[in-house]
């Protein structure tokens, strides 16, 4: 008789994809935070107020320019989502969104799914995005959950 191995596990390649996705999405994440936080330094030095002393700066945004900085900001991910079905990010890294349920991604749905960041960027830097992507089987954070949506290799 041949002893034979026995075939790999199909959900292997899966896992390696899943952690692929998981670290690409940790780094487009990273980008899009970087993105906006230039965009958030030079709308307040233009419109805020900023300081400089000792080696340390100081840049800070109220009212009605803040608001605007949150404006920019939702429609930085759900237009470039809604366009494009990834940010800046996810495109530099090749990934995009895409429906979880093989249904249409719709603009609600993806307006859901970021609208929910606030939830997933609690505590600070999505410590709540990060667990739940971590522990869930799609790779979803709680905004894909509630959108039914997926992150996936463009």
């Amino acid at each position: 008789m041949i002893d034979q191995q026995p075939p790999a596990p199909a959900a292997a390649p899966q896992t390696q994809q899943r952690g692929e996705v998981t670290g690409k999405r940790i780094v487009a994440a990273l980008t899009d935070i970087v993105i906006l936080g230039v965009v958030f330094v030079v709308m307040a030095l233009a419109f805020g107020s900023s300081e400089a002393e000792g080696g340390s700066a100081n840049v800070s945004l109220t009212g009605g320019p803040f608001m605007l900085y949150l404006l920019i900001d939702l429609v930085y991910y759900i237009g470039s989502e809604i366009a494009f079905r990834a940010t800046p990010g996810k495109l530099v890294m090749s990934l995009r969104i895409a429906s979880a349920d093989e249904t249409s991604l719709t603009p609600g749905r993806v307006a859901l799914r970021n609208i929910l960041r606030i939830i997933d960027g609690l505590p600070v830097l999505y410590l709540v995005g990060l667990v739940t992507v971590a522990a869930s089987k799609r790779n979803q954070r709680i905004g894909d959950m509630a959108a039914r949506t997926v992150v996936v290799a463009a």
